[in-house]
């Protein structure tokens, strides 16, 4: 709900994020990095589609070399946001 998105959106702006990358393994994951050595694992997974939609979209960022965002939602509606980054990572 809305109190959780705004203390992970409070977390996020004190991290500073600058990506987060698809890593392919067992499971394969999404990992925000921050600063010089500082990463999280977002999310773990093990199914098919979710993992074909992972690579197109480390496909995607870097054809944008490497700019993408982030955006934290209080609910699905897609009415509102409580925090959005641009991000930009180019290896």
């Amino acid at each position: 709900g809305g109190r959780q998105s705004m203390r992970l959106a409070r977390w996020l702006q004190d991290a500073k994020p600058f990506a987060l990358n698809y890593i392919a393994g067992e499971p394969d994951g999404l990992i925000l990095e921050a600063g010089l050595v500082d990463r999280w694992v977002v999310a773990t997974f093990e199914d098919s589609e979710v993992k074909a939609a992972a690579q197109i979209y480390q496909q995607r960022k870097q054809l944008s070399k490497g700019l993408h965002f982030l955006l934290v939602q209080p609910d699905d509606s897609g009415m509102t946001y409580t925090g959005f980054w641009l991000l930009n990572f180019e290896r």
